[in-house]
């Protein structure tokens, strides 16, 4: 099982509750992130980041609907990325299978460096956006594969996409 913290704004568009009764957040889980609702071209879009590794990846131009169910629009961003970055595998098919079989989504746990490296991030969507046109009709995948492919100072300078790859190797 795996947890999403989920931003204000993200929150409230999915109605999560204020304070959600008999969750414990005190715990860390190897598998929480935490995910973003921002807009490009007035249009929604989702980053979400890994919390210790900060690896990341995007949906773009969703719709409300879209998050109905929220497990499944989790798993195929997030395995699209993983295929994108040519890290699927049994071994990580078999974590997908395991562990992303349910998600809880809690609002914000108001982690200052998640929040702050997912702004970065969020920074270097809008600057792809102004050097290439309409970052919408750019591939989420194609985003989110440079996204992991920058060194993040808050692990220390190392890339997200190795730091995934550890990970998947030892979980």
């Amino acid at each position: 099982m795996a947890t999403i913290y989920c931003s204000a704004k993200l929150s409230t568009l999915l109605n999560l509750p204020k304070n959600p009764n008999g969750v414990s957040t005190a715990a860390v889980d190897p598998h929480s992130w935490n995910a973003m609702l921002f807009y490009l071209n007035k249009r929604k879009c989702l980053l979400f980041m890994h919390k210790s590794i900060l690896y990341s990846f995007l949906a773009l131009d969703i719709v409300k609907k879209d998050l109905a169910d929220f497990t499944k629009f989790f798993r195929q961003h997030f395995t699209d990325q993983l295929l994108a970055d040519q890290l699927i595998n049994p071994q990580t098919q078999a974590m997908l299978d395991t562990v992303y079989d349910s998600i809880i989504l809690l609002p914000t746990d108001n982690d200052k460096r998640i929040i702050g490296s997912m702004n970065d991030c969020i920074q270097r969507v809008r600057f792809y956006e102004y050097r290439e046109g309409d970052t919408l009709v750019m591939k989420p995948t194609y985003l989110g594969h440079q996204l992991n492919r920058t060194p993040m100072g808050t692990i220390e300078y190392a890339y997200p996409v190795e730091k995934m790859k550890d990970f998947i190797k030892n979980h």
